[in-house]
């Protein structure tokens, strides 16, 4: 598996993974309009010999906070090490990273959880499902 940092020639590839990962994905353009921005970062992985795309991370801060907007990975290479490259990768970025889950999640919870983050916090009635089921999200940070 290889990284490379993201740019705007990866913003269909990255809408692309994050539909098959989030219920509400996000379009070619919205991701076009985050990268753009000064402040954002991130990485996609693929695969060394197919160029296959494997997931990627997607960030706004600076060298002394951050916070992980999205992290996506292929259904079918989870559990591999794909989200916890893309986790150290963006974590080497900043002093402070942050990020927010949902309390259903747990799945990514318990990864958040074991690769250093902390919960520092709660934001009440966060997410919105589908099926109008209102959910709190956990504040995570892992500091350096």
């Amino acid at each position: 598996m290889n990284i490379c940092e993201l740019g705007l020639g990866h913003c269909a590839v990255i809408a692309d993974l994050h539909a098959e990962s989030f219920t509400e994905n996000w379009s070619t353009q919205a991701f076009a309009d985050l990268i753009s921005l000064p402040a954002t970062f991130g990485f996609l992985a693929f695969d060394r010999d197919s160029d296959d795309p494997f997931g990627f991370v997607l960030c706004q801060g600076d060298d002394i906070e951050a916070e992980i907007i999205t992290i996506a990975t292929r259904p079918s290479v989870r559990r591999k090490g794909v989200a916890a490259t893309l986790l150290k990768a963006a974590c080497t970025q900043t002093a402070r990273m942050f990020l927010e889950v949902a309390t259903d999640n747990l799945s990514a919870i318990s990864f958040y959880e074991k690769h250093g983050f902390a919960k520092i916090g709660v934001r009440k009635n966060y997410y919105k499902r589908p099926n109008g089921v209102v959910v709190d999200a956990l504040v995570y940070e892992f500091t350096v």
